[in-house]
């Protein structure tokens, strides 16, 4: 199967060349690449293309484009320009500052094609801290097992709300393209906007075969500067999840557990990333009777 896989780029000079590095030493070759740099103001691109011209013997069978785009837009709009071009069979999002293991891509393919799977979750692990996503103890029941690291996930829309599930964080998930015709990220959102695609992607699908491969696939690097980790001055920056607004009224016990479990995650966010405790209240106060919601949805999502 052929597998496409879509860089967003923007100030990872740090980190680009290992990510490059990771692609061009996989045991089975991506069979197109595409980076679409948001208008990067550091040498993200010179970094780019040095990594590029180095691994050149490693990529003459990959399709390698780069699109430079001439405003910043976020992380979701290149996706969505790189999802456009993707041609492979397989698409999957890898963050520039990211990096497959070398089995990652083989591994994906044999267990789609063998298995039949719509939708693969993968492992991660994040560095430096050394700390594996996701645990799986929680909602293990709620999995079938293939193999000692391969589950079967019957009803994804709920499992998707448990609190130690993971999707959407380091981009873990890899698809086939035909399943992405309609649906796509949105645009200028900071906070999570991976977890809202893969929510309505899922929901668009009828009887799909979801799996979890649980082991590490990919090292997520725990970057300060990155959107889920910044720092804020008021509680006024600390917007709603697109989640929570798009489903705030929906009597759909689907998007209810899912408000309820990233309410929990934005409250924990508000709380660590706020810089004072008059700034916390006020966040607390203005948004109490959606946290107040929320909070219900979560206690009584059935376990």
């Amino acid at each position: 199967m052929k597998h496409t896989v879509v860089i967003p780029l923007y100030n990872k000079e740090a980190f680009i060349y290992d990510t490059i590095r990771s692609l061009a030493f996989q045991e089975k070759k991506a069979s197109q690449i595409i980076i679409v740099d948001d208008f990067s103001t550091d040498q993200s691109m010179f970094l780019l293309k040095d990594a590029l011209a180095f691994f050149a013997p490693q990529f003459l069978l990959t399709e390698v484009e780069i699109i430079e785009l001439k405003e910043n837009k976020g992380p979701g709009h290149a996706r969505n320009i790189g999802m456009e071009l993707a041609t492979g069979d397989l698409i999957s999002f890898l963050d520039a500052d990211d990096c497959y293991t070398s089995s990652c891509l083989k591994e994906v393919g044999l267990i789609m094609e063998q298995e039949n799977i719509d939708v693969l979750v993968l492992g991660i692990l994040l560095i430096p801290s050394n700390y594996y996503l996701p645990n799986i103890s929680s909602f293990k029941k709620e999995m079938t097992s293939l193999s000692n690291e391969l589950f079967l996930i019957p009803n994804i829309l709920h499992t998707i709300s448990s609190p130690d599930f993971i999707m959407g964080v380091g981009s873990n998930v890899v698809i086939r393209k035909k399943h992405l015709e309609n649906i796509r990220y949105e645009t200028n959102v900071s906070l999570n906007e991976g977890i809202d695609f893969w929510y309505r992607v899922l929901k668009s699908l009828k009887e799909p075969k979801i799996a979890l491969l649980n082991k590490v696939c990919i090292e997520v690097r725990e970057v300060e500067g990155s959107l889920s980790r910044i720092k804020y001055s008021n509680w006024k920056e600390l917007k709603i999840p697109v989640t929570i607004e798009r489903y705030h009224k929906s009597e759909n016990k689907y998007d209810q557990q899912l408000m309820g479990m990233l309410s929990q995650r934005w409250l924990e966010h508000a709380m660590e990333r706020l810089p004072s405790w008059y700034q916390k209240m006020l966040f607390l106060t203005n948004h109490s009777k959606s946290l107040i919601r929320n909070w219900y949805y979560f206690k009584k999502r059935p376990n």
